[in-house]
């Protein structure tokens, strides 16, 4: 059964976020010809990893396989050192970060499809997020100046957008009531 508004299920209650897979960002790897223990404490059903550079990359020992992850560097603008990137094992994307979900790979949609949980928060109503947003711009600016009437108008829009939001809501909400929930008030108190 799909979850509804009201009904206190989970619309997809195997929504796969980043802050449940264990993951290894590039500023976590060792020195060549050093190796590091990798335990994560928060994901119960993380393995213990192990990781090593070699020549040809790093190598991700976990659950007793190893993985060869390439690594692609190129020099930075106006000589500020050498950028490198993971080339996931998986889609061959450029990635600063691979992540653990029964293999190793990124959080692309063609690869583990992972997302943020952000995206998920107050999806009945994005306009609430915006506005929140909006605030915290409205915060950080002098509030004479343009950029304050010009975020002003933009938190005045969504407000707008919010209460078209919840009239929408409530009247779809009233329809439902009169076509469902007053047959079954009637036939209850007879």
């Amino acid at each position: 059964m799909v979850a509804a508004i009201g009904t206190g299920g989970i619309p997809r209650p195997n929504r796969r976020l980043l802050s449940h897979a264990p993951r290894l960002p590039i500023k976590a790897l060792p020195a060549f010809s050093k190796s590091v223990d990798l335990g994560w404490q928060i994901p119960a059903s993380a393995p213990l990893t192990r990781v090593f550079r070699t020549a040809e990359g790093v190598v991700i020992e976990t659950g007793g396989t190893a993985v060869l992850v390439t690594m692609r560097s190129w020099p930075m603008p106006l000589g500020r050192g050498m950028r490198e990137r993971f080339v996931c094992p998986k889609c061959g994307t450029f990635r600063d970060v691979l992540h653990w979900r029964g293999e190793w790979g990124c959080r692309g949609k063609d690869c583990l499809d992972l997302e943020h949980a952000s995206r998920h928060d107050l999806r009945w109503c994005p306009a609430v997020r915006r506005r929140a947003r909006l605030l915290r711009k409205l915060a950080r600016v002098s509030p004479r100046g343009l950029k304050a009437r010009l975020l002003q108008a933009q938190i005045a829009h969504q407000e707008a957008a919010m209460l078209a939001n919840l009239r929408r809501a409530n009247r779809d909400l009233t329809k439902r009531i009169k076509r469902h929930g007053g047959r079954r008030r009637a036939n209850s108190g007879r």
